[in-house]
């Protein structure tokens, strides 16, 4: 639902709420005003990305593309944090299927704004993974030390300690044979 009709939902029923307090029904006005704020309260929260947000917890990947897809219009629908959140959820949906593409929707969310340390952790540890996949330790290590700091409850120890490992298994490949003797 876009939030201008939010909106007219909102103004007509505060009119309805009005309407029944000049009727003298007292208990309809109260229930309208109190139904009035439901729509304010979904324009500054999409009620499709906390249903995403529920199915991620479960680990329900299906279900978060489900939810994720009922937004068609992301840049209509969504506030500006939203539109942050909400490509950090496409950035975890694709992260096991295609790291270059949830690098892409990781570094949106990041420069639109999560407001979380631990969803900007989150999607530091995804760009690091990326990056050391095209090769580019340097960015990699860089963006491990800032995930690393982020991570103010130390969620994601174990997943940069494995990466840290994997980026030095990279560095023994690139070691050169000691015994080849150089011509200088």
């Amino acid at each position: 639902m876009k939030k201008s009709t939010k909106i007219v939902l909102f103004l007509i029923m505060i009119i309805g709420s009005i309407y029944f307090f000049f009727q003298k029904t007292y208990f309809y006005g109260v229930i309208f005003l109190l139904l009035s704020f439901l729509p304010v309260f979904f324009i500054f929260r999409n009620e499709f990305l906390l249903l995403a947000f529920f199915k991620i917890k479960k680990r329900d990947m299906r279900g978060l593309k489900k939810y994720l897809g009922y937004v068609k219009n992301p840049k209509f629908q969504l506030v500006k944090s939203q539109l942050a959140y909400y490509y950090f959820l496409h950035g975890i949906l694709y992260s096991e299927s295609n790291i270059h593409q949830s690098e892409n929707y990781m570094q949106k969310a990041l420069d639109l704004g999560l407001r979380f340390k631990q969803n900007i952790a989150i999607a530091k540890l995804n760009i690091a993974i990326a990056s050391l996949s095209k090769g580019n330790k340097k960015k990699a290590e860089l963006l491990l030390l800032e995930a690393k700091k982020t991570d103010i409850y130390g969620l994601l120890h174990e997943q940069i300690q494995l990466i840290k490992i994997q980026m030095k298994k990279m560095n023994i490949g690139n070691r050169q044979n000691p015994f080849i003797r150089k011509n200088f």
